[in-house]
């Protein structure tokens, strides 16, 4: 059985609706499809910030993964899934062919979530969905009145609108790193807003697609 999909779950969904952690794994699992899904580090944020009164970039970045890897371990009890987070790109390829959903955090410091998950996506040869805060990219920032979201963008015209944002736990949206690995693997990404509902029928969904050029 091949992974099919391949989810970048913001940590947030996790860290903000723990009473909910049953029907976001309801969702991830809905169909036969086989899935890898990665969490972000969501309300555990505030460790990476604390490590930075006293450490440097590198020893955040390594605070934030196991952050992450916290949040997948909480996600998996809820789930029918590999019984081990991946933490090379050679255990991704080995948890997959079990054929059993993955669950995963962090892999190297300096990559976002969503780098994660494209380098991921690119190895396993799936399709990427990145379930965030927000309904997809726009032009602008969302709040103001007159922003317009895009319904499919090119990975030229995203990188003019992410700030590509690399300070640990800073990804909020998407990086350039992601956007660098999306374009270069071609692989098929949607970003959405990460309700249950959504992430049940991401295709369904309202969002962002991004093209490879």
């Amino acid at each position: 059985m091949n992974v099919d999909k391949v989810y970048a779950v913001s940590g947030a969904l996790i860290t903000e609706n723990l009473d909910e952690l049953g029907e976001l794994a309801e969702a991830l699992q809905n169909g036969d499809e086989q899935i890898l899904v990665v969490t972000g580090a969501g309300g555990l944020k505030e460790y990476i910030y604390a490590a930075g009164e006293f450490g440097n970039q590198g020893e955040q970045d390594l605070v934030g993964i196991e952050a992450t890897r916290l949040n997948a371990k909480t996600l998996m009890t809820a789930m029918e899934a590999y019984p081990d987070t991946p933490k090379t790109a050679e255990q991704i390829r080995k948890a997959a062919s079990t054929g059993q959903n993955v669950v995963m955090g962090g892999l190297t410091p300096g990559h976002s979530t969503d780098a994660v998950a494209a380098i991921a996506a690119e190895i396993l040869e799936a399709d990427l969905f990145i379930a965030t805060t927000v309904d997809g990219v726009y032009d602008k920032d969302p709040e103001e009145e007159d922003a317009e979201r895009f319904d499919e963008v090119r990975p030229r015209r995203l990188r003019d609108v992410v700030s590509g944002n690399n300070e640990a736990g800073g990804h909020e949206l998407i990086d350039l790193t992601a956007i660098d690995i999306i374009e270069r693997s071609g692989t098929e990404t949607k970003i959405f807003e990460g309700t249950v509902e959504n992430i049940s029928e991401p295709l369904e969904a309202s969002g962002t697609r991004i093209i490879p050029e």
